[in-house]
């Protein structure tokens, strides 16, 4: 064969490993994965290549390995895309999500909407700095609901003899306390 031809096997042989897909294998402790190609090649112990700002922890999956210059030797796994069986979040032109096999996810609509599920049981944690939540929109807000619906329960009269019955001091002053603890936990509407 000439040296053009060696050539030309060597250069195309190094564009075939250019990219090669494969299957996760094992998350170790540190972090990093271990990746089985689809050709046979076990590449161990390399994180994730994941864009700024993202970062996730799949459990199983197919992954995508970019070998520099078509060298096993220097690569590059990127993340770890959806296996089998996992139902991603219905989106429109523009909708970003994150979600996981469970069943959690956060959908940002283009039309500005966010949508935040979790699964049956799951928990939704929201926390800032000094400790104050706002859920709210411009109808109404949770905290001034909350008052509101304190304020009508200390009001509240019974019907029947005597007419002019109404809820005791100690109960009002309970309410009041469960009042002054929802304003803490939840930002008042201005």
């Amino acid at each position: 064969m000439s040296e053009s031809g060696n050539m030309f096997r060597a250069l195309t042989g190094k564009l075939r490993t250019l990219f090669c897909s494969g299957d996760l294998v094992k998350r170790n402790a540190d972090g990093s994965v271990q990746v089985k190609t689809h050709n046979g090649v076990s590449l161990r112990d390399k994180k994730e290549a994941f864009p700024y700002g993202f970062v996730a922890k799949a459990k199983s999956g197919k992954t995508l390995v970019f070998c520099q210059g078509g060298n096993r030797n220097d690569f590059e796994i990127l993340p770890v895309m959806k296996g089998d069986g996992i139902v991603e979040p219905e989106l429109e032109d523009g909708d970003v999500a994150v979600y996981t096999a469970e069943g959690g996810r956060v959908v940002l609509r283009d039309g500005g909407g966010v949508e935040i599920a979790a699964k049956a049981g799951g928990k939704i944690t929201v926390s800032c700095e000094d400790g104050t939540v706002f859920v709210g929109n411009k109808q109404t807000d949770l905290c001034g609901l909350l008052v509101k619906l304190v304020d009508e329960i200390k009001s509240l009269a019974t019907t029947g003899s005597p007419t002019a019955q109404a809820i005791n001091e100690a109960s009002k002053a309970k309410l009041d306390s469960y009042k002054g603890e929802i304003k803490k936990l939840l930002a008042e509407a201005k």
